[in-house]
């Protein structure tokens, strides 16, 4: 039977320590920085970080379980790991921004550590290692669950990641118990926070089979009944998604078969979540000087006047074979993240950055795998090439990603401009009409309502309206027969029907003031009061 293949640990992980690590983990995040500066979001933090009031601890234990419960009586999925995290952190840091940016910031850390260690774990050389985590916790496409402070991949993923580190250090240790405990807690932690990170599983599971590089057969024989019960944790996710199939109802997530448009959806998201917009042709230039160093591999140049010609095949297996052979391990773990992470999320109907998760990491491991063999070409044109390319699609992603950490920024600042002005002004009891569409959105006037009712305006209501001015449902917001006294577009228009008169224009720049976010609120003079 063939061996999995053993990474040269010598290349890595025995020459790098944990100090190496969490200096580049630190390097890596502080990219982040910025973020610092900005308020809470209007997307998941209206409702998540305000503090409970005062309880005795079994009665605050009690309400955390009923806001779990409670969710997946709403929306369906059941995520009790995470409600703790956010429970947590709102009784520490309380209703304080710059408090949660932080303690996000030093969550991005930790998650760039355990994807460092991941890397040396499975061979990767160190410099490969830094500039694929880089362009992993970078890449605009995905650092929405870092720019946000409660979406719950970020959460996840260094419970996720450790639980792979978890199963190599098992698969190699002269007592694996610890190890594999702790690697079943970190994937239990990971479904905690989401059930799709049972795609983990799989990858898990063969780690912990093959990361000591015995041939299959014996690997199976060594470790086959610990990587059985490693993967019992996927009966969390199954148990729950049994029950909720057969539970649903209208309101909560709604799932189907695979389709073909989903594929599609999710294969265009691998590609963006991978960093391939601005890196891929330096990926490209890099498997182009393993083939070409493949050639010379094969024999000598021919001769003056030689017409010997060396077959392509033949070249490209003696250019990637060393690949093969080193890093096999990786690139096997790799594959099953991508096919498990894509497959999980087929039964949907719409992606997202943070949807590519797992499966994206599975590119991470190739991309580590390819840079990591890089140095052993002989240097020429091609290596050259590849680096140059590369560092400059590195930077052009450290600059997209401050970009859109300005454009984030920017869209809380010019709501909580809004949300203060209204909160200051609003007639007592008022009702505000919120005009979703393409510059406002109907998420955002949720959460609207959340921070004003949490900032003491429990009085204000809120009336979900389309772009016609048309009634819109939602279980979030109460229904009122309240008639709007203020309305929220973001045009500069007066909303449809009545007589609106402009109060105030809310405008931040982005993009060094290049770009600029825009939303006007207006005021109905006939139901008005003095003041307002």
């Amino acid at each position: 039977m063939p061996s999995v293949g053993v990474p040269d640990r010598g290349l890595a992980g025995k020459r790098r320590g944990p100090w190496w690590v969490l200096f580049w983990a630190l390097i890596l995040s502080s990219l982040y920085l910025p973020s610092l500066a900005t308020r809470f979001d209007f997307i998941d933090d209206g409702n998540l970080v305000y503090p409970s009031p005062p309880l005795p601890l079994g009665q605050r234990v009690q309400l955390a379980w009923d806001k779990v419960v409670g969710n997946y009586h709403d929306l369906g999925p059941f995520r009790p790991v995470l409600w703790a995290h956010w429970e947590i952190q709102a009784e520490l840091l309380g209703a304080v921004a710059f408090r949660w940016r932080v303690a996000r910031l030093l969550w991005l850390t930790v998650a760039a550590a355990t994807l460092l260690w991941l890397f040396l774990e499975l061979g990767i050389r160190p410099g490969a290692a830094v500039v694929t985590a880089a362009l992993a916790m970078w890449t605009p496409y995905r650092n929405e669950i870092w720019t946000s402070l409660t979406l719950s991949e970020g959460v996840a993923m260094p419970y996720a990641i450790l639980g792979l580190v978890c199963a190599i250090r098992a698969a190699r240790s002269s007592r694996p118990g610890p190890w594999d405990i702790a690697g079943a807690l970190c994937a239990l932690a990971a479904l905690g926070c989401k059930n799709t990170f049972a795609a983990l599983v799989p990858a898990q599971c063969f780690l912990r089979l093959a990361a000591d590089g015995q041939p299959l057969q014996d690997a199976w024989r060594r470790h086959g009944r610990r990587a059985c019960l490693l993967a019992l944790t996927v009966l969390v996710p199954s148990v729950h998604y049994i029950i909720f199939k057969l539970q649903w109802h209208p309101g909560q997530y709604e799932t189907g078969g695979p389709s073909w448009v989903q594929l599609g959806r999710m294969l265009r998201a691998m590609k963006r979540a991978s960093g391939a917009d601005f890196v891929g042709p330096g990926l490209a230039l890099a498997a182009l000087a393993l083939l070409v160093n493949g050639f010379a591999l094969v024999g000598p140049p021919p001769a003056p006047g030689s017409h010997r010609t060396i077959p392509l095949p033949l070249a490209a297996r003696a250019g990637f074979r060393p690949l093969w052979g080193r890093y096999r391990t990786a690139l096997l773990t790799g594959l099953l993240l991508l096919v498990c992470g894509i497959g999980i999320y087929l039964p949907l109907h719409a992606v997202s950055g943070r949807y590519s998760m797992p499966a994206v990491w599975g590119a991470d491991l190739w991309i580590a795998a390819l840079l990591s063999m890089l140095p052993e070409v002989p240097s020429g044109f091609w290596r050259r090439a590849a680096c140059l390319v590369l560092a400059g699609g590195l930077l052009g992603v450290a600059v997209a990603n401050l970009g859109k950490q300005s454009k984030f920024a920017a869209r809380a600042a010019m709501l909580w401009q809004t949300l203060e002005f209204v909160e200051a002004r609003a007639p007592h009891g008022a009702c505000l009409g919120w005009l979703a569409g393409p510059d406002l959105n109907v998420e955002e006037g949720i959460h609207f309502l959340w921070h004003l009712h949490a900032r003491g305006r429990r009085d204000v209501t809120i009336s979900l309206l389309d772009a016609q001015g048309r009634p819109l449902s939602r279980r979030e917001v109460p229904p009122t027969d309240r008639s709007p006294v203020l309305a929220l577009n973001g045009s500069a228009s007066p909303p449809p029907g009545g007589s609106w008169r402009l109060m105030r224009e809310f405008t931040a720049a982005y993009w060094a003031g290049h770009r600029r976010y825009h939303c006007s609120l207006w005021a109905n003079p006939l139901e008005a009061q003095d003041g307002s």
